[in-house]
């Protein structure tokens, strides 16, 4: 794995608010994010993850999905995504390397 990469991820990968600016061009719409399963949970990590890192994702996976808890996680191009309900209402994505 690119070691810039993982710097950039390191610095730049939490706390990523999910808002219909960063769900430009995205095939989720912002409307849809409460409902996602996990398919479309890795459909709009990657998405963001492109945005963030400038960098082509090539695998996304979704692995869980718990729209009731607020809670979805899965893996782009081998960093762990998570993304969940804060207090405020407002979703939020993580990434981190996988492993950690």
């Amino acid at each position: 794995m690119d070691d810039a990469l993982q710097a950039l991820v390191a610095d730049l990968g939490s706390g990523n608010v999910l808002d219909a600016e960063m769900l430009e061009g995205c095939t989720v719409e912002p409307h849809e994010l409460d409902e996602m399963d996990e398919h479309q949970a890795a459909i709009v990590a990657a998405h963001v993850f492109e945005q963030l890192f400038d960098h082509e994702v090539s695998q996304q996976f979704g692995e869980s999905a718990d729209p009731d808890e607020g809670s979805w996680s899965g893996t782009v191009d081998g960093f762990l995504f998570v993304i969940e309900r804060d207090a405020s209402g407002d979703l939020v994505l993580d990434f981190s390397p996988a492993g950690q």
